[in-house]
């Protein structure tokens, strides 16, 4: 699934004619000075969409970036060492994370899973080269992965990840077969904050639809 660079600008005009279609009103905002004309409002709204849409799609309609600077720090504990790497800032969802003598790759929890807590249990209840884990963890204001275990101190690190996307030169990188959830999307986000909550509703299936999204709640991860 190829990434392509939209121009902004256009997926405001696309947004618009979806609002057009869906409100009774197509005046959604006045246009004077004292507030955020229309294009505005939706244009601050793309970022948080497309954030939104590629949390839960489908992990083959996503793009992934491999992290190529996580430095590993490999600790000794109960005869096999558990690794701990900080997760980048821009890091939105984990695809898969595989350290080099695992037989496959981790399974992801949180550290709010009950399953964490098994994790500094000496007696085999936790991950291990055959079965192995990571857990996505908070500390010091940063988030880290914590990957148990390794038979080695020096094995490496392979995380696929989403990054966020962002704005730049007035075009966003998005992939294109989720190009149209995410107009959905900013146009749901656009009524919600109008307090068009009837029409939004609506926009949020149809988002969701589009995007293959079949769970109904959102996705954990933070």
């Amino acid at each position: 699934n190829n990434m392509v660079y939209y121009v902004v600008s256009t997926l405001v005009k696309e947004v618009k004619v979806v609002l057009d279609r869906n409100q009774e009103s197509a005046a959604l905002v006045p246009d004077d000075s004292d507030t955020l004309s229309q294009g505005e409002l939706i244009q601050s709204r793309i970022v948080d969409a497309a954030k939104l849409i590629l949390t839960d799609a489908p992990s083959e309609l996503v793009e992934g970036v491999v992290l190529t600077d996580g430095k590993v720090l490999w600790q000794s504990a109960h005869s096999a060492y558990v690794g701990k790497v900080q997760l980048p800032s821009d890091l939105i969802r984990i695809l898969s994370v595989r350290v080099s003598d695992w037989i496959r790759p981790g399974k992801l929890i949180s550290e709010d899973d009950d399953e964490y807590k098994l994790q500094s249990c000496r007696f085999g209840l936790r991950g291990n080269v055959e079965r192995p884990v990571a857990a996505i963890v908070h500390a010091g204001g940063g988030r880290y992965l914590e990957l148990y275990t390794s038979n080695t101190n020096d094995a490496t690190l392979d995380l696929s990840y989403v990054k966020q996307p962002e704005i730049f030169n007035g075009m966003i990188g998005l992939p294109q077969g989720l190009k149209d959830a995410i107009v959905y999307m900013t146009a749901y986000l656009v009524c919600v904050s109008l307090g068009d909550n009837s029409t939004a509703e609506g926009l949020l299936s149809v988002a969701r639809n589009l995007a293959g999204i079949v769970n109904v709640e959102p996705s954990q991860m933070q």
